[in-house]
C-alpha cells in the first residue's frame, strides 16, 4: 500500500470491499457449548435448554457480541456443522478427539474469514503421548485435546496464535499435566517468533489449583487480572462461568489468556438467556483486546 494514497481513498476503497477493514482491536470468546449428545429432550439435567432450543441463541452470540475469534468446547460434529452453516463469514479448524477427523467432541476455533487468513494449525492430544490419536492422560477419564491455529490479520500482517483447551473433568493430576504440555507446546510452536498470543479454554480447574493455574501464567497473563475496564461477571461477589442451569454447585473454571504483545481492554462473563431458554450450562467469556 502506497503511504501518498489519501485517506478518503482508503475509506472508499475499504466500504467498496476492494481493501479488507483493519480493525485497532477485536474480540475473542470462550465458550463451552454444551454437547448434542447429552443435550437432548429428556434429559433431566439438561431440561428445555436442549441443543436444538438452544442452537440459534449460541449462533446470535457470535453476531451480537461481534467475535472475531472463538475457541468453543464440547461441540460434537453435527453443531459444528450447524454452526459452519449459519456463520458463512467465519472459517474453522480442529478435529473431533476420538479419531482425529470427527469423531467425538472437538475444540474448534472459528474465526472470521474476511480478517484472518490461516498460516498453520494442527491438533495434540493431552496425555503422554500427545502425537497419539485418542490417547488418554494421567488420571483423566476421558480423551482431552488441544487444537491451535495461527492465524495472519489481512491489511496488516500482524499474526496471533491461538490456542484451545477442554482438560479432563475428573482428573486433577491430568488437569495440572495438561496445563504444563499445553505451555510447553506453546513454546515449541512459537519458537523465535513474536507472535501475540491467545490460549482459550473450559480447564475444570478453579484459581485455587495453583499448580495448574502457574503452569500457565507462567508463560502467559490471565485476562481477567489484566483488563484495563473493571471486570464483568461478578454474581453478589462471586464470580463463575459454569452454572449447570442452576442444578450443579457454580465453578469459576472458563479462561482467555494472553502474551505480553497484547493489551486486554475488557473481559466479562455473558449469561445469555432467551425465553427462558441458556445459550449453555456455561457462560460465555468475552474479551475485547488490542494488538501492542
Amino acid at each position: 500500500m502506497k503511504k501518498n494514497v489519501s485517506l478518503l481513498t482508503l475509506s472508499l476503497l475499504a466500504i467498496s470491499g476492494s481493501l479488507p477493514a483493519i480493525a485497532d482491536d477485536f474480540n475473542v470468546m470462550s465458550f463451552n457449548v454444551r454437547n448434542s449428545k447429552d443435550s437432548v429432550s429428556g434429559s433431566i439435567y439438561d431440561g428445555n435448554n436442549t441443543w436444538e432450543n438452544r442452537k440459534k441463541i449460541v449462533t446470535s452470540i457470535f453476531h451480537d457480541q461481534n467475535i472475531d475469534i472463538a475457541g468453543l468446547q464440547e461441540p460434537f460434529s453435527d453443531q459444528i456443522m450447524y454452526l459452519a452453516r449459519n456463520l458463512p463469514e467465519y472459517s474453522w479448524v480442529g478435529v473431533g478427539r476420538d479419531d482425529g477427523n470427527a469423531k467425538g467432541e472437538a475444540v474448534p476455533i472459528f474465526y472470521r474469514s474476511d480478517k484472518y487468513v490461516k498460516l498453520s494449525g494442527g491438533t495434540f492430544w493431552l496425555s503422554k503421548t500427545p502425537e497419539l490419536v485418542a490417547s488418554i492422560g494421567w488420571d483423566a477419564e476421558l480423551t482431552r485435546i488441544s487444537t491451535w491455529v495461527r492465524l495472519e490479520e489481512k491489511g496488516t500482517g500482524k499474526r496471533v496464535l491461538v490456542f484451545n483447551s477442554h482438560f479432563d473433568h475428573i482428573g486433577k493430576v491430568a488437569r495440572q499435566e495438561s496445563a504444563k504440555l499445553m505451555s510447553d507446546r506453546a513454546k515449541e510452536i512459537i519458537g523465535d517468533g513474536n507472535d501475540a498470543v491467545i490460549v482459550l479454554g473450559d480447564l475444570n480447574f478453579e484459581r485455587t489449583d495453583t499448580v495448574s493455574y502457574h503452569a500457565i501464567t507462567n508463560l502467559f497473563n490471565d485476562a481477567r487480572e489484566i483488563t484495563k475496564a473493571p471486570f464483568k461477571g461478578a454474581d453478589n461477589g462471586k464470580a463463575y462461568t459454569y452454572h449447570g442451569y442452576g442444578n450443579a454447585p457454580s465453578e469459576d473454571i472458563d479462561y482467555i489468556f494472553v502474551n505480553d504483545s497484547l493489551t486486554v481492554n475488557t473481559f466479562e462473563y455473558k449469561n445469555v438467556i432467551r425465553d427462558g431458554i441458556y445459550s449453555s450450562d456455561h457462560l460465555s467469556v468475552i474479551s475485547n483486546m488490542s494488538f501492542k
